[in-house]
């Protein structure tokens, strides 16, 4: 590599670096989601309400959707990929115990997704989770 690209990389800032990594491991995983479902461009974009230029963008790395055009790909592929790693058994966040994650036993289709009730104790410092799962879907 020459030293004046190595000059040029060394001033990318972290920030640039991983927008731009995630910003393709984005696009890739998306490919690979309609591959995987046998969904066209077209399809993609007529389920989402967007122009398949759009999509086409999205695919290419060159788009930078919302959180709400990421949610609402999910929903059109059929499947959560993005992910927050919210382990929340026995995990100490804030300082508060967490004793179960309800939403290991929620539907994954928004229209069936009930809001679990939850108490907050100051004093025991913990969050209780009550789930009606006979109310929610298989």
């Amino acid at each position: 590599m020459s030293s004046l690209l190595k000059q040029t990389l060394a001033k990318i800032s972290p920030y640039t670096k991983h927008f731009v990594r995630r910003q393709g491991e984005f696009a890739i995983k998306i490919n690979e989601l309609l591959v995987e479902t046998g969904m066209t461009q077209r399809e993609l974009a007529g389920k989402l309400g967007k122009k398949e230029s759009y999509i086409s963008r999205v695919l290419s790395g060159w788009a930078n959707p919302t959180f709400k055009t990421i949610t609402a790909l999910e929903v059109a592929l059929g499947k959560e990929f993005l992910d927050f790693h919210l382990e929340l058994k026995c995990q100490k966040i804030f300082g508060i115990q967490y004793h179960k994650n309800p939403w290991n036993n929620v539907s994954r289709n928004p229209s069936d997704i009930k809001m679990p009730d939850v108490v907050l104790s100051s004093e025991k410092n913990t969050i209780e989770w009550t789930v009606d799962e006979s109310s929610q879907a298989a």
